[in-house]
C-alpha cells in the first residue's frame, strides 16, 4: 500500500510540473514619443532576465522585466527608447519546490529627434 501511495504522489507531482510561454505585453513604445518623432537607430534588440523561485520566494516579476528592458536598451548604443516592444514570460514549474522564470524583451531601438530650432 505504501508503494502505491508513493507512485500516486510522484504521479501527481509530475502532472503539476510543466513549462509555459505567455505574452506579457505588446507596447507601442517604452517611453512617450515626443511630437518631433524619432529615428530608428538599428535592428531589433532583445534581452532576458532569469530568476529562480524556491518555495514561492523570489524576486519581483516587475523588477525582472525592468532588468530585461534595461539590458536590451543597453545593447542599442545610445538609443532613447524601444518601439514595437514585446515582452514574454517563460517558466518551468515544479511545485511546490521551485519555479524558474525568464522574462524576454524585444524591440526596435530609436533615438528621439531634437526639437526644431526657433
Amino acid at each position: 500500500m505504501k508503494k502505491l501511495m508513493m507512485i500516486v504522489y510522484v504521479g501527481c507531482v509530475a502532472a503539476l510540473c510543466g513549462c509555459t510561454t505567455n505574452p506579457v505585453a505588446f507596447k507601442a513604445s517604452s517611453a512617450p514619443v515626443p511630437v518631433q518623432g524619432y529615428t530608428v537607430t538599428g535592428s531589433d534588440v532583445s534581452a532576458k532576465s532569469d530568476q529562480v523561485w524556491v518555495f514561492g520566494l523570489g524576486g519581483s516579476l516587475s523588477q525582472q522585466q525592468h532588468e530585461a528592458f534595461k539590458t536590451a536598451l543597453g545593447k542599442a548604443n545610445g538609443a532613447d527608447a524601444l518601439v514595437g516592444m514585446s515582452i514574454e514570460s517563460h517558466g518551468f514549474f515544479f511545485p511546490p519546490f521551485f519555479m524558474m522564470s525568464s522574462i524576454s524583451v524585444t524591440g526596435t531601438p530609436v533615438k528621439f529627434n531634437p526639437p526644431p530650432a526657433k
